[in-house]
């Protein structure tokens, strides 16, 4: 009974096209938004998917279009899901720690390179 019909998730990595704004919180402060992106399947297909933001995550940056992000893909029902947990590009504090460390390595360079 237990685990029927339950989805098997694998890793994909996709490229969003287009973010939408589904809707605006009532103050205005806060959008809802919705992703299409090309998620590269383990096998090399690329399939089209719709991602919705994470719920209940607090610790999670909206990636723009052209950004390149980890997700989960369902073979099984074709949804996917941003994999918030491994991916430090779709967190505020991975990000603040890949932007730190892009600005010591760019300090580190010589001049010109």
């Amino acid at each position: 009974m237990f685990g029927r019909g339950k989805q098997e998730w694998e890793d994909a990595e996709a490229t969003i096209v287009l973010v939408h704004v589904k809707r605006v919180s009532s103050d205005g402060l806060t959008p809802t938004r919705e992703w299409a992106a090309d998620a590269r399947l383990r096998d090399g297909r690329v399939v089209r998917v719709k991602l919705d933001e994470p719920r209940w995550v607090i610790d999670f940056w909206p990636p723009d279009a052209g950004a390149v992000v980890k997700v989960r893909y369902s073979a099984k029902t074709g949804e996917a899901r941003f994999d918030v947990k491994n991916d430090p590009r779709l967190s505020v504090k991975g990000r603040e720690r890949l932007e730190a460390d892009a600005f010591r390595a760019a300090l580190e360079q010589r001049p010109g390179e």
